[in-house]
């Protein structure tokens, strides 16, 4: 490595952990995955139950553990929800940086070192998951490492070590979110090299390392998995037992045949999602594919190993009735690989730097314009962020990052537009955590309405939810009751009426659309607005005559 190698490199972490680190304790978990995330970790920590997730003292049988257990190890090291919920995120960043740079070292050179790793830093998706409390950033960790180990093998090899250290991080994929085994799509496009005799590794003849990877996949599932399994079938519990089976089965294989949620269309993510998300590279594709292609007819492996990685993710999820954007995000860092690879050449034309600083400047007067829009309109805001105060001060906060966006655009020029863009892409997500997010924190977490909730209850008085968001429980301070987590309204209102005609002290909070046929809305006392629902509270003065003819009640 040559010490200006290094010194790019240094500048690179140094951006990136700015970018990754900026707002890191200055807000709390946001809907819609944050906050039933944070719960879960909180819960463990609690409870001491760090073997089954727990939301509201239900199971949570939706995703493996590894995300949860490591957002808890963060909460009992810190004691802070704000600080631990995000370090996964901050992490994963840094490390897949550290992956993607020091493989188009291996596989290229370190000028395409460089530019793979700051065309990283500037795909919006990056910046976007990372800075999140989402799984998605620790599988992207996961998932890119084990691509690493297996290209060190296919590309560089052979490397029985990297080969397995690949199927080891594949199997810590696995137990952060199902899809861990992605990486192993790499193993079509090789095979289509070899029998094409294209420059991959050959190994002569029937070698049973082949299975190294598999097996390092298979032992690390099996660490989490051998554990949960023999405790479920020791507690001969009904709630474990659909657990292990929910899990095992109902998330991986039916969820992905036979999604029900998030439905979209098969061209969704080409669509939808790649477009923006990948910016500025899917900007660049008129030049980058004619580039690509000249790759391919002078059979570089890498670019068709990657390249046809990159595709073959795409359609696995396109072929799913159920997507989400942050579905794609394990692709970034290999989409970063194949643009760094020809970034140095493709800057030096001219129309490429027009379209960055264009896209920069774009980005800058979109964010001008939506700050001085709140500040001119904040009555229009006034119902989804709550409290003028609240608006002023996120809408000065867009307002102020979009103006420096500008500047800096305008100041570096089309002569140096990757800079330019490189500095806005650092001001957008430093402004974002450092003054934007923190504006919006209390309304957007929920937090807000908790502490009208709390002015509006005497000590005396105890809540139940109904209908409840997770981050309601997360930002609760009392005691409270919940009937379920994820259940059936109509069970959840039937326990609810029951518990509030025990005690006079009894509250429920509930949102508009359940209130009737069971309570009275007239009787019903609005604490506020939230999460695009009223929340109102109830007691058993609010209850109805007509509950007894609601399907939920008819046992009263």
């Amino acid at each position: 490595m040559t010490d200006e190698f290094r010194q790019q490199l240094i500048f690179l972490f140094v951006v990136a952990a700015i970018m990754l680190a900026a707002g890191i304790g200055l807000r709390d978990p946001w809907p819609a995955d944050e906050p039933r995330f944070a719960l879960i970790a909180k819960e463990m920590v609690e409870s001491g139950r760090w073997l089954f997730p727990h939301v509201g003292g239900d199971l949570y049988p939706d995703k493996p553990p590894l995300f949860f257990w490591m957002v808890a190890f963060f909460y009992a090291l810190s004691g802070s929800l704000r600080f631990a919920f995000l370090m996964p995120g901050f992490i994963a960043g840094l490390g897949v940086l550290w992956l993607v740079t020091d493989l188009a070292r291996r596989l290229w050179d370190e000028r395409v070192a460089f530019y793979s790793g700051a065309t990283l830093l500037v795909i919006l998706q990056f910046g976007l998951q990372m800075k999140s409390g989402q799984i998605d950033a620790l599988l992207c960790l996961w998932t890119t490492l084990s691509f690493y180990g297996l290209c060190r093998h296919l590309l560089l090899g052979p490397d029985w070590r990297w080969y397995l250290f690949g199927g080891v991080a594949a199997g810590l994929g696995v137990i952060t979110k199902g899809v861990g085994i992605l990486p192993y799509l790499v193993l079509l496009p090789y095979a289509f090299g070899l029998k094409r005799g294209w420059p991959v590794t050959r190994v002569a003849g029937f070698n049973a390392r082949w299975m190294l990877a598999p097996a390092g996949t298979l032992l690390v599932i099996a660490a989490w998995l051998l554990p949960m399994v023999i405790a479920v079938a020791n507690s001969n519990d009904a709630s474990l037992i659909a657990y292990r089976d929910n899990i095992l089965f109902h998330q991986t294989v039916t969820r992905y045949a036979d999604s029900w949620g998030h439905i979209k269309p098969p061209w969704y993510l080409l669509t939808n999602a790649i477009p923006w998300l990948w910016l500025p590279v899917t900007l660049l594709l008129p030049w980058l594919i004619p580039a690509w292609r000249r790759d391919l007819r002078d059979r570089n492996a890498a670019v068709l190993l990657i390249g046809g990685w990159v595709l073959l993710v795409v359609l696995f999820f396109s072929l799913s009735s159920g997507k989400r954007s942050l579905y794609i995000f394990p692709a970034a860092p290999a989409v970063a690989l194949l643009a760094g690879l020809h970034a140095s050449t493709l800057l030096e034309r001219r129309g490429v730097r027009i379209a960055l600083l264009a896209l920069a400047l774009a980005i800058g007067g979109l964010l001008t314009a939506v700050g001085a829009w709140a500040l001119l309109n904040p009555d229009e805001l006034l119902k989804e962020l709550g409290d003028i105060d609240v608006i002023k001060s996120a809408g000065a906060a867009v307002l102020g990052v979009g103006i420096l966006v500008l500047a800096v655009a305008a100041w570096f020029r089309v002569r140096r537009a990757a800079s330019a863009y490189l500095a806005m892409m650092l001001i957008l997500w430093a402004g974002m955590g450092l003054a934007i997010a923190p504006a919006i924190t209390d309304v957007r977490s929920g937090v807000a309405l908790m502490t009208k909730l709390d002015s509006a209850l005497s000590d005396e008085e105890q809540l139940a939810f109904v209908a409840w968001p997770e981050q309601f429980l997360l930002h609760w301070q009392r005691p409270a009751v919940n009937f379920g987590h994820r259940r059936e309204t109509e069970g959840e209102i039937e326990e609810a009426v029951h518990w509030v005609e025990l005690d006079a002290s009894h509250r429920v909070l509930m949102p508009d659309y359940l209130i009737e046929p069971c309570f009275n809305p007239s009787l019903a006392v609005l604490v506020g607005y939230a999460h695009r629902r009223n929340w109102y509270l109830v007691d058993r003065d609010a209850l109805s005559e007509n509950c007894s003819g609601h399907p939920c009640c008819d046992a009263n």
